[in-house]
């Protein structure tokens, strides 16, 4: 009787455990079946806005800066771009390509004609062509960021450094021909960040830096942590006068970077006190108001 009594113990805890497990199946297709119609409601929501963006009619921007007819800064860049001995790699924190409107990396691709944006949060040398096309050469990408084993571009004499490889590099050997300069595009969080996942591409490039205080052309726009701080563009024009002083070509792109980013900035603010255009005009519009006007 004990052993017949045990049996059926252990069917009821087996069919139970059964039950439970169909149950749970059951519960989980449920909730799979929920989030699915969520997901896919949510696509088709998804669809519908952008078949609703793509039936409007965008504003009209120029065909070289892509930007709107009030915002346009073509007379203020080279009727071709500006060929410099140095060539200049921008590493972009990707929310900094999508403040437009405020970059200044566009300016520096539109007066460069040796001038490469990459777009990302980390990168390594086997990723940059141009990395290994400077290693190939018998070479070290200049990069430039502040830092206690940074050459300063702008300070005469001799400086003292940590580290003994660095000490043993002067500015005149850094002022050679086919130059790789690399710059940081983002806000210094930003690439204080891109630099520490990158720390493979760090330890292959020599650092450089400036240390004479400037004002940036900048400042009525966009906020910067100090008064010394420039943007990529400033940093960018700079540089390239220091590497290239003896160069009439430095001087021209140093020239048009500049003068391009004053002329943005200047239409910037003349644009902030008048009515902002929409972004997008819906088709018929102009019929609609010249319909309305009539009663």
């Amino acid at each position: 009787m004990k052993n017949q009594s045990q049996h059926l113990l252990r069917f009821l805890l087996w069919t139970m455990l059964l039950l439970l497990i169909i149950m749970s199946s059951t519960s989980f297709s449920s909730d799979f079946d929920a989030n699915m119609k969520t997901k896919i409601a949510s696509s088709v929501a998804k669809t519908e806005r952008r078949e609703e963006e793509r039936s409007r009619v965008a504003r009209e921007t120029c065909r070289r800066c892509y930007r709107p007819p009030a915002l346009c800064i073509c007379q203020a860049l080279p009727d071709k771009p500006v060929r410099t001995s140095t060539h200049v790699l921008i590493l972009q924190h990707p929310r900094e390509r999508r403040r437009k409107s405020l970059s200044t990396t566009p300016l520096v691709d539109l007066v460069l004609e040796k001038c490469t944006v990459k777009v990302g949060y980390n990168f390594t040398p086997d990723q940059l062509d141009l990395v290994q096309e400077c290693f190939a050469n018998g070479k070290k990408p200049l990069l430039l960021f502040p830092g206690e084993d940074s050459i300063t571009l702008d300070q005469e004499g001799s400086q003292d450094y940590d580290n003994k490889e660095v000490d043993d590099i002067t500015l005149t050997q850094l002022q050679q021909k086919n130059q790789l300069l690399v710059l940081i595009d983002g806000t210094w969080a930003e690439a204080k960040r891109m630099l520490l996942q990158s720390p493979e591409l760090v330890e292959n490039c020599i650092k450089v830096q400036f240390q004479s205080e400037s004002e940036s052309i900048y400042d009525s726009l966009r906020n910067e942590p100090e008064k010394h701080c420039l943007s990529t563009l400033e940093c960018c024009a700079r540089a390239l006068s220091h590497l290239e002083s003896s160069e009439e070509c430095a001087e021209r792109a140093n020239e048009y970077l500049l003068g391009s980013m004053k002329c943005m900035v200047d239409k910037r603010i003349e644009l902030t006190s008048k009515t902002p255009e929409p972004r997008f005009s819906r088709p018929g519009t102009k019929i609609y108001e010249k319909n309305k006007r009539r009663f």
